[in-house]
């Protein structure tokens, strides 16, 4: 979790957080993995061809080809590495939470931007603070660690209403 005060952060927000209810992201991974393995072994057991020579032109062939299936085994896997998930950014001088992807383009970066005063509900419960959008869906949940930061957040959530 970051907690920022600059003004210097600004794009367009995407519209909507995307939720995939169905299991074609999990389903997808595990094609990819298969795929990745499937690699890795035609890369080592194209070594072991029975009645191939050892004749140059073969060796390069079975080189090439144990290459490029190495290279696309080490993409595949790569590919089939789950999302990062978004960091909480809260900027208590703008009076606003926002979710960030890390590493992602500019244009994609920010997931979701949220004012205090839009929240739905804030819980508290000892360093744990849960944001709650309109329509029950949690937003973020965060601990801080900080004295002084979870004072000045709290104040700021006070003032816009959504503490007592």
């Amino acid at each position: 979790m970051t907690v920022i005060s600059d003004y210097a952060f600004e794009s367009t927000p995407v519209r909507s957080i995307v939720h995939v209810l169905d299991a074609s992201r999990m389903l997808l991974r595990m094609g990819l993995r298969f795929a990745a393995l499937s690699s890795i072994l035609v890369a080592v057991f194209v070594w072991f061809a029975p009645g191939a020579s050892w004749e140059s032109d073969l060796m390069l062939y079975k080189l090439a080809l144990s290459l490029a299936a190495t290279f696309v085994a080490i993409a595949c896997w790569q590919a089939a590495a789950p999302p990062l998930p978004p960091t909480v950014e809260v900027d208590v001088p703008r009076g606003e939470l926002r979710l960030v992807r890390e590493g992602a383009p500019a244009a994609q970066r920010l997931v979701k931007r949220c004012a205090f005063v839009d929240l739905q509900v804030v819980e508290l419960k000892g360093r744990n603070i849960a944001f709650w959008v309109k329509g029950g869906h949690l937003l973020a949940e965060i601990t801080l660690s900080n004295a002084t930061a979870h004072a000045v957040l709290l104040h700021a959530l006070r003032a816009a209403g959504k503490l007592d």
